[in-house]
């Protein structure tokens, strides 16, 4: 019986969790265990009214503008997937890059849900 409350309470909280929309991200630039850089992207902000639940891929992207080693670089990258197995994402902004060779710019989180493909921000936006 104790197995089955705890079954149904997890399968209830994925539900909610699914069927909110992430409003706003946080990011983070650490270091990994090894020395790399990485740009830890996790929701800071919840709408707990959304309508319909939340799909695992094409819904929520990011897009970074960073400088490395005085060269400047984008990222662009769909967080769903992540988002919805681990509850944050990790993007690794260039290969063997250490904390102090990267200065992120321009940050921009959206929702491809809720815009044209037109209106998608695009790496090109970073070196105007």
């Amino acid at each position: 019986m104790k197995t089955k409350l705890i079954t149904l309470s997890l399968l209830l909280c994925s539900a909610l969790a699914f069927a909110q929309a992430i409003t706003n991200v946080k990011t983070l630039l650490t270091e990994t265990e090894y020395g790399n850089a990485r740009l830890l992207v996790t929701p800071l902000s919840i709408d707990a009214h959304a309508e319909k639940p939340t799909k695992t891929s094409g819904v929520y992207a990011i897009l970074v503008c960073f400088t490395y080693k005085g060269e400047q670089k984008a990222i662009h990258q769909d967080l769903t997937r992540k988002f919805a197995q681990d509850g944050e994402a990790e993007l690794f902004l260039a290969m063997g890059a250490k904390k102090d060779n990267i200065v992120i710019g321009n940050v921009q989180f959206y929702r491809r849900d809720l815009m044209s493909s037109e209106n998608y921000p695009k790496k090109d936006d970073c070196y105007k």
